[in-house]
Protein backbone atom coordinates (compact mmCIF):
# COMPACT_ATOMS: atom_id res chain seq x y z
CA UNK A 1 0.00 0.00 0.00
CA UNK A 2 1.09 3.67 -0.93
CA UNK A 3 1.66 5.77 2.29
CA UNK A 4 0.42 9.32 1.30
CA UNK A 5 2.07 12.64 2.96
CA UNK A 6 -1.77 12.60 5.34
CA UNK A 7 -1.22 9.45 6.44
CA UNK A 8 2.58 10.00 7.29
CA UNK A 9 1.49 13.05 9.01
CA UNK A 10 -1.37 11.74 10.70
CA UNK A 11 1.18 8.72 11.74
CA UNK A 12 3.81 11.37 13.23
CA UNK A 13 1.57 13.16 14.91
CA UNK A 14 0.38 10.33 16.94
CA UNK A 15 3.99 9.27 17.86
CA UNK A 16 4.00 12.97 19.27
CA UNK A 17 2.47 12.28 22.60
CA UNK A 18 3.76 8.73 23.19
CA UNK A 19 7.19 7.43 24.33
CA UNK A 20 9.52 5.33 22.66
CA UNK A 21 8.82 2.13 23.01
CA UNK A 22 7.52 -1.26 21.50
CA UNK A 23 4.04 -0.78 23.38
CA UNK A 24 3.98 2.36 22.05
CA UNK A 25 4.34 0.94 18.67
CA UNK A 26 1.93 -2.46 19.11
CA UNK A 27 -0.79 0.48 19.48
CA UNK A 28 0.06 2.40 16.47
CA UNK A 29 0.11 -0.71 14.91
CA UNK A 30 -3.21 -1.30 16.29
CA UNK A 31 -4.67 2.22 15.09
CA UNK A 32 -3.16 1.94 11.67
CA UNK A 33 -3.89 -1.91 10.55
CA UNK A 34 -3.29 -1.09 7.37
CA UNK A 35 0.43 -0.01 7.48
CA UNK A 36 3.25 -2.39 7.26
CA UNK A 37 4.91 -3.47 10.86
CA UNK A 38 7.95 -2.53 8.60
CA UNK A 39 6.47 1.00 7.36
CA UNK A 40 5.30 1.83 11.16
CA UNK A 41 8.51 1.42 12.41
CA UNK A 42 10.82 3.30 10.17
CA UNK A 43 8.18 6.00 10.72
CA UNK A 44 8.55 5.50 14.22
CA UNK A 45 12.57 5.78 14.07
CA UNK A 46 12.44 8.84 11.93
CA UNK A 47 10.69 10.48 14.04
CA UNK A 48 12.38 9.76 16.95
CA UNK A 49 15.81 10.65 15.27
CA UNK A 50 14.23 13.87 14.48
CA UNK A 51 13.52 14.38 17.91
CA UNK A 52 16.98 13.53 19.30
CA UNK A 53 18.47 15.99 16.89
CA UNK A 54 16.35 18.91 17.88
CA UNK A 55 16.52 18.15 21.68
CA UNK A 56 20.79 17.35 21.57
CA UNK A 57 22.04 21.16 22.08
CA UNK A 58 19.67 21.29 25.16
CA UNK A 59 21.17 18.41 27.10
CA UNK A 60 24.63 19.22 26.22
CA UNK A 61 24.56 22.56 27.95
CA UNK A 62 27.28 22.50 31.28
CA UNK A 63 24.52 22.66 33.25
CA UNK A 64 22.48 19.84 32.19
CA UNK A 65 25.26 17.70 31.89
CA UNK A 66 26.18 18.00 35.75
CA UNK A 67 22.66 18.10 37.02
CA UNK A 68 22.07 14.51 35.05
CA UNK A 69 25.37 13.48 36.51
CA UNK A 70 24.64 14.58 39.98
CA UNK A 71 21.24 12.54 39.66
CA UNK A 72 23.01 9.59 38.46
CA UNK A 73 25.11 9.12 41.58
CA UNK A 74 22.00 9.97 43.81
CA UNK A 75 19.94 7.55 42.38
CA UNK A 76 22.80 4.82 42.21
CA UNK A 77 24.35 5.90 45.90
CA UNK A 78 19.75 5.12 46.72
CA UNK A 79 19.47 1.77 45.11
CA UNK A 80 22.51 0.54 43.02
CA UNK A 81 20.24 -1.71 41.61
CA UNK A 82 17.56 0.34 40.30
CA UNK A 83 17.70 1.32 36.34
CA UNK A 84 18.56 5.22 36.94
CA UNK A 85 19.87 5.56 33.78
CA UNK A 86 16.74 4.47 31.76
CA UNK A 87 14.33 6.32 34.25
CA UNK A 88 16.62 9.63 34.07
CA UNK A 89 16.98 9.04 29.97
CA UNK A 90 12.80 8.65 29.81
CA UNK A 91 12.83 11.45 32.51
CA UNK A 92 14.08 13.94 30.21
CA UNK A 93 12.72 12.67 26.97
CA UNK A 94 16.25 11.56 25.93
CA UNK A 95 17.75 8.46 24.56
CA UNK A 96 19.29 6.29 27.28
CA UNK A 97 22.58 5.32 24.89
CA UNK A 98 23.19 8.97 24.68
CA UNK A 99 22.45 9.76 28.14
CA UNK A 100 24.64 6.59 29.35
CA UNK A 101 27.39 8.90 27.04
CA UNK A 102 26.66 11.68 28.64
CA UNK A 103 27.62 10.00 32.13
CA UNK A 104 30.62 8.30 31.11
CA UNK A 105 31.95 11.01 29.50
CA UNK A 106 31.43 13.45 32.73
CA UNK A 107 32.54 10.38 34.47
CA UNK A 108 35.78 10.26 33.05
CA UNK A 109 36.08 13.97 33.00
CA UNK A 110 36.41 13.68 36.94
CA UNK A 111 38.95 11.33 36.83
CA UNK A 112 41.15 13.52 35.02
CA UNK A 113 40.69 11.56 31.71
CA UNK A 114 39.94 13.26 28.39
CA UNK A 115 36.75 12.29 26.91
CA UNK A 116 37.67 10.46 23.46
CA UNK A 117 36.91 12.16 20.11
CA UNK A 118 35.55 8.83 18.86
CA UNK A 119 33.02 6.57 20.46
CA UNK A 120 31.57 2.82 18.49
CA UNK A 121 28.35 1.49 20.19
CA UNK A 122 28.08 -2.42 19.19
CA UNK A 123 25.32 -4.00 21.48
CA UNK A 124 25.65 -4.09 24.90
CA UNK A 125 29.35 -2.91 24.47
CA UNK A 126 30.88 0.69 24.14
CA UNK A 127 34.03 0.99 22.15
CA UNK A 128 36.31 4.03 22.36
CA UNK A 129 39.39 4.03 19.73
CA UNK A 130 41.42 5.68 22.49
CA UNK A 131 41.36 3.11 24.89
CA UNK A 132 41.62 -0.74 23.72
CA UNK A 133 41.35 -4.18 25.97
CA UNK A 134 40.78 -1.61 29.27
CA UNK A 135 37.76 -2.28 31.91
CA UNK A 136 36.42 1.42 33.06
CA UNK A 137 35.63 1.12 36.84
CA UNK A 138 32.37 2.91 36.67
CA UNK A 139 29.38 3.23 39.63
CA UNK A 140 27.47 0.40 39.41
CA UNK A 141 28.21 0.16 35.90
CA UNK A 142 31.38 -2.01 34.39
CA UNK A 143 32.04 -1.06 30.83
CA UNK A 144 34.53 -3.49 28.76
CA UNK A 145 36.42 -1.13 26.26
CA UNK A 146 37.64 -2.95 23.58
Amino acid sequence: MILTKAQYDEIAQCLVSVPPTRQSLRKLKQRFPSQSQATLLSIFSQEYQKHIKRTHAKHHTSEAIESYYQRYLNGVGKNGAAPVLLELANEVDYAPSLMARIILERFLQEHEETPPATWLAFGNEIQCTWLRSQIIKFPCVYIRVL
